[in-house]
């Protein structure tokens, strides 16, 4: 093949796989909740990577103030919109909500980043081999993923920590052992239905490899449901991130600028439930935070999974 005819070709791929993407694109606008969701969650994703530079201070750190204007606020916190200083006011501690909401945006996305992708990543190797070799490997691997899938996952992750240590590598490598599972079945439910069809079989009866089998042919078109999987599971991730934070089990102090840790300030002084009379933005903020995030997701998620179903789009 020339030169000409190689770039001929690259560029017709190209052009092929433009199109695809503004037909998906167009699919994914036709639903209103779709559209809001993905415009939130860029967003989001706006703020954790330029928020941190504009509050300034430590990016992994929420910038706390003892005194304000000659009083102690560490356990009177500020109310929200009435200093410039402290737009979403302040919690137990002295800690700004909106510092500790917008740093808070990095490491949340940071960490679900880390532990979704390796999880998919995982289950996608692993349902591969269970769904394309099948027999006692993939006996074991299922019986495996419905081992950990029958587990409470927030209790393993806690016995995970208690074990091993509350360290940040300690909580990735629990949750991702959480999150495998699902990916896994998924994927070998995929490639059941792949591997009988009729390219894949001439594959393999031009003399195409198992491995070259899977890579060329099985894994990307069974890989579509991970997509809208991994959209779903980031929320899940955020959501059990600011549980077990709120809980206590953390591996960094109170000023980890972490959405859970900063809803777990408003109740550290022992006030529980008085929090909500005395000072309900400091639980209510944050918690709104968590909220419209991990919704904004979901509905990303539904909408990309009508995009990615054939049936949708006709």
């Amino acid at each position: 093949m020339t030169t000409e005819s190689a770039g001929s070709a690259f560029s017709r791929a190209l052009r092929k796989r433009l199109e695809s993407s503004r037909r998906s694109f167009y699919f994914l606008t036709r639903s209103p909740l779709a559209t809001i969701g993905l415009a939130v969650v860029i967003v989001y994703v706006i703020i954790a990577i330029i928020g941190p530079k504009l509050v300034g201070g430590d990016p992994n750190t929420m910038t706390a103030y003892t005194i304000w204007q000659g009083k102690p606020i560490i356990f009177n916190p500020l109310p929200p919109f009435k200093y410039a200083k402290f737009p979403l006011g302040t919690t137990i501690g002295g800690y700004s909500i909106y510092d500790g909401i917008v740093k808070g945006a990095r490491v949340d996305l940071e960490l679900a980043s880390i532990i979704v992708f390796s999880g998919a990543l995982i289950g996608i190797v692993l349902g591969s081999i269970a769904g394309y070799k099948g027999g006692a490997i993939g006996e074991a691997i299922m019986r495996g993923t419905d081992i950990f899938l029958s587990l409470p996952y927030i209790v393993l992750a806690v016995a995970f920590l208690t074990v091993f240590g509350r360290y940040e590598s300690v909580m990735i490598e629990a949750l991702i052992i959480i999150w495998w599972p699902t990916y896994t079945r998924i994927v070998r439910g995929q490639v059941l239905s792949v591997r009988e069809q009729k390219y894949v079989e001439a594959s393999v009866a031009a003399g195409s490899s198992s491995l070259r089998t899977v890579i060329k042919h099985i894994i990307p078109n069974s890989i579509y449901p991970i997509f809208v999987q991994i959209s779903l599971d980031f929320g899940n991730v955020i959501l059990t991130l600011a549980a077990l934070f709120y809980l206590g089990f953390t591996f960094a102090g109170p000023g980890f600028a972490e959405w859970g840790n900063l809803l777990s300030r408003a109740t550290s002084a022992g006030t529980g439930g008085a929090a909500l009379e005395s000072y309900p933005w400091a639980v209510t903020i944050p918690g709104l935070v968590i909220l419209i995030f991990v919704l904004a997701l979901n509905l990303f998620g539904d909408g990309l999974r009508d995009v990615l179903d054939p049936r949708m789009r006709r």
